[in-house]
């Protein structure tokens, strides 16, 4: 089971109205910049939730597939396309095990704040390279290891492992796994999985959200891949 599963209402409740929504929001619009004009595009969104970056990039001509492994999550996604359709389609799958239905089918890859929430990150990053077509884009966000060193919260640098991340509200919290990485860790599994590196942008600070705060290193990045052709 995800470890979003239990967590799934709420969290859904927070990315379309709550304190998560400005946040994801501004992430998403970022990716979709970084896309440039995406109609006529297949997309997969790796991790899509409760699809927020779907809808994004499907309201902007894209025919978007999204993908997750909890299906509580699929099930507001699928609610909320049956309500308000954009032609999106769900599919539960681990994209640690590869998507064989849609092998190069895709012109570009999203992943907004999904991978360092994955343990097996060589296997999900192949699972979006077997998907997209050579030549294809992976855009992501992720936070900057950096930035993690500096705010305190990893106590090395150098200390990759699994951490956890803390959603909550003043009634209760829910703690979920998170994967910490190097930047190293990162580069070189991205090589691995057949990916270049083409651009990255910094997230500058928001001093009306908090998950975005000012400090000496930028909380998130932006990262724009390029599947190798062989």
């Amino acid at each position: 089971m995800s470890a979003y599963d239990p967590i799934a209402d709420w969290y859904a409740a927070q990315t379309r109205s709550g304190s998560l929504r400005r946040f994801l929001d501004h992430l998403a619009r970022g990716l979709l910049d970084m896309a440039g004009d995406v109609s006529g595009t297949r997309v997969l969104d790796a991790g899509c939730g409760e699809g927020h970056v779907a809808r994004l990039f499907a309201s902007h001509g894209a025919s978007v597939v999204g993908v997750d492994i909890s299906p509580r999550l699929l099930e507001h996604a699928r609610e909320l396309e049956t309500r308000e359709p954009h032609g999106i389609e769900f599919v539960e799958r681990d994209l640690g095990k590869g998507l064989p239905s849609h092998r190069g089918a895709f012109d570009l890859a999203t992943a907004n704040m999904m991978l360092d929430d994955c343990e097996d990150l060589a296997g999900v990053l192949g699972g979006i390279a077997d998907a997209l077509k050579p030549g294809g884009r992976l855009l992501l966000s992720m936070p900057n290891p950096y930035a993690l060193a500096a705010r305190g919260k990893v106590d090395d640098y150098f200390a990759s492992g699994t951490l956890s991340q803390t959603f909550g509200t003043d009634q209760a919290e829910y703690r979920v796994p998170f994967y910490y990485r190097t930047f190293e860790e990162w580069v070189a599994a991205f090589r691995q999985a057949g990916f270049l590196l083409r651009s990255l942008v910094d997230v500058p600070p928001d001093p009306g959200d908090p998950h975005l705060p000012d400090g000496p290193v930028p909380k998130i990045m932006l990262v724009e891949l390029i599947r190798r052709a062989t």
